[in-house]
């Protein structure tokens, strides 16, 4: 009898087996539908953190969306601004405090003492500000946010608006002051064309203030030039329009991450996956 019972149990082998693959399914179960960040290469692909001794910030445009599609933008911002160790979020918008987006994303974010900062475009409100953000080693980040609806203005007889002109005189004074590391501006306008393989500057006052204080980046909503475009020492980053925009179908949004010698910035949809990369050194340190 007790030959039967010992063929009749199965092996041990086989019931170790079985109960790894019943918690493998417990656990896929408890995780299905939880936002995750799946870049190329994998999780530990981007690092966690502002490693390197770096500041981590997002961007997203802003714009209206359904009540579907705005939770899931927001949750994955959220979830990636918890695992990178985010400081603060630049909503680029044309309404300013008005945004849909930004009243919403700025309330979502309290609880994690990640604050808003949104740009304006849009009737009279100049949305110019100024973040200066410590960084290890004694240096410092700038974020300069820039209201660019005078940069639409029609020319009166082939002079610019006073308010153009106000915009550009308070960009100069601004740059000429600060000392720091890193200068990033953030507006709503794109500032380049392109055609092919050539490239058109527009506001071309501006782009000789960028060269002039050696601007890092200028953060806006995308244009025809692609979601980064490097024109000299300067990298231009486009935001996808919202959904339903006619510029194009992909709704995500930037982490960037700032370390003494380089900015990388990464385009993460809502479903967390890493759609395009680019990486721009600090001055001085050579080209990538």
């Amino acid at each position: 009898m007790g030959e039967a019972a010992d063929r009749e149990r199965p092996p041990w082998r086989c019931t170790v087996a079985v109960q790894a693959a019943l918690c493998l399914a417990l656990y896929a179960a408890f995780s299905l539908g939880e936002p995750q960040l799946i870049p190329r290469g994998g999780v530990d692909a981007l690092g966690r953190g502002a490693r390197g001794g770096g500041v981590a910030f997002l961007s997203v445009a802003g714009g209206a969306r359904g009540p579907i599609d705005q939770e899931r933008l927001l949750r994955q911002m959220e979830t990636t601004a918890k695992l990178y160790e985010v400081k603060f979020v630049l909503d680029v918008t044309q309404l300013g405090a008005d945004d849909p987006l930004w009243q919403n994303g700025s309330t979502y974010f309290q609880a994690l003492n990640i604050p808003w900062y949104s740009t304006s475009s849009h009737g009279r409100t100049v949305g110019n500000f100024l973040k200066k953000v410590k960084m290890p080693y004694d240096q410092v980040l700038d974020i300069i946010g820039l209201g660019t609806w005078p940069l639409q203005e029609p020319l009166h007889g082939g002079r610019i608006s006073t308010s153009y002109r106000g915009q550009i005189k308070w960009l100069d004074r601004l740059l000429a002051l600060t000392e720091s590391n890193w200068k990033i501006v953030v507006g709503y306008n794109p500032l380049l064309v392109c055609n092919g393989k050539e490239t058109r500057k527009l506001d071309v006052p501006f782009q000789h203030i960028f060269a002039k204080y050696e601007v890092n980046a200028y953060i806006s909503m995308g244009g025809s030039c692609g979601y980064f475009h490097r024109d000299n020492s300067i990298l231009y980053i486009g935001h996808p329009s919202s959904p339903g925009g006619a510029q194009t179908s992909v709704d995500g949004f930037f982490l960037h991450r700032v370390r003494p010698l380089e900015m990388e910035s990464m385009l993460i949809n809502v479903e967390g996956k890493l759609v395009q990369r680019s990486v721009v050194q600090q001055h001085g340190t050579g080209a990538m």
